[in-house]
């Protein structure tokens, strides 16, 4: 966790994660998650199936 970067959750982020909940059907906590990624180059990778299909997104079945 120290080697992190902290990315604040301004104006252009939160319309973003709002376009993407709509567009993708995602909670808004996820959309928040989803925007940062996309807009930091990142990749998600989860268990969780609201990012199943999405680009830079790598998920895992829990066991």
């Amino acid at each position: 966790m120290l080697k992190g970067n902290v990315i604040l959750l301004d104006s252009q982020l939160a319309t973003d994660a709002s376009r993407l909940s709509i567009e993708h059907k995602l909670p808004m906590a996820d959309a928040i998650i989803y925007a940062t990624t996309l807009a930091n180059a990142a990749e998600v990778w989860t268990t969780d199936g609201h990012f199943e299909g999405l680009p830079n997104v790598r998920c895992f079945e829990k066991n």
